[in-house]
């Protein structure tokens, strides 16, 4: 078979801030959680972060997002589908996947961009708090099915809100290839039953331990196990500085960690 594209990716589009701050408890933020914020908090946050928080770095992000720059920066022909806002973090974002060699042409463009705040501490403990603002907005209307169906996979990343979040349903069910899902936090928090007609129709299924045991309620191994219920064919469960766990129909693999130099 010929295919146009190795990958097309859908998920939410970010601007990454990450901040430096002195002690997240003095900020009365919660530790090592993903979670959305506000309008209201996020002015407040600002305000703060002006005073008090030293901005270390500025980039695109969102997990799609991310794993589809990559991809392109290795050679493979890669396009994406989402939302930014008509402001000049969304002329950023687009420009850092072009310069990767991504197609954008069908990326939406609406209101205000979405930003992603990651707060580090001292102790080097870290928080993040999104604003998803036009990621919220795309819906399946949006989607152009016939430029998905020109790759081979196409790569699924979470979205806060229920628009894109039921597009993302819709689309899984629609189109012809093979899917390749990372639900992350947000999506896994919405448990299985939410979750069942994307995964139904995925072949890869990317999550980390604790996002497989929120999502299923069992230890990663017996997460993966049921997972694989859903038709799902390769189940991977990244296990920090232990390595990764993988799971198929033919075998299980317990991989290390590669020691990286720092």
């Amino acid at each position: 078979e010929f295919w146009e594209m190795d990958v097309v990716g859908f998920g939410a589009l970010n601007i990454d801030m990450v901040y430096e701050v002195d002690d997240l408890a003095s900020l009365e933020i919660e530790r090592g959680r993903e979670r959305t914020g506000s309008h209201e908090e996020f002015k407040g946050l600002w305000k703060l972060l002006k005073n008090k928080g030293k901005l270390r770095m500025k980039s695109g992000g969102g997990s799609a997002a991310n794993t589809i720059y990559a991809l392109g920066r290795m050679g493979f022909s890669c396009g994406y589908l989402g939302k930014t806002g008509k402001d000049e973090e969304g002329a950023f974002l687009q420009r850092e996947l072009k310069e990767a060699g991504v197609d954008t042409h069908r990326i939406r463009q609406d209101t205000r961009s979405g930003i992603c705040l990651v707060l580090l501490d001292k102790s080097k403990d870290r928080s993040i708090i999104v604003l998803p603002n036009a990621n919220d907005t795309l819906s399946y209307s949006e989607i152009d099915i016939d430029y998905i169906n020109k790759a081979q996979f196409l790569h699924m990343s979470s979205f806060v809100g229920r628009i894109p979040f039921q597009a993302q349903k819709l689309v899984a069910t629609q189109t012809k290839v093979k899917i390749s899902f990372n639900p992350g936090e947000p999506h896994a928090t919405k448990g299985i039953k939410e979750l069942a007609p994307i995964l139904e129709h995925s072949f890869i299924l990317f999550l980390s331990q604790r996002e497989a045991e929120i999502l299923t309620n069992k230890d990663y191994k017996e997460g993966a196990k049921k997972l694989l219920g859903y038709g799902i064919e390769i189940v991977a469960c990244t296990l920090g500085e232990k390595g990764s766990y993988v799971l198929s129909r033919e075998e299980e693999l317990e991989v290390p960690a590669e020691k990286s130099e720092a």
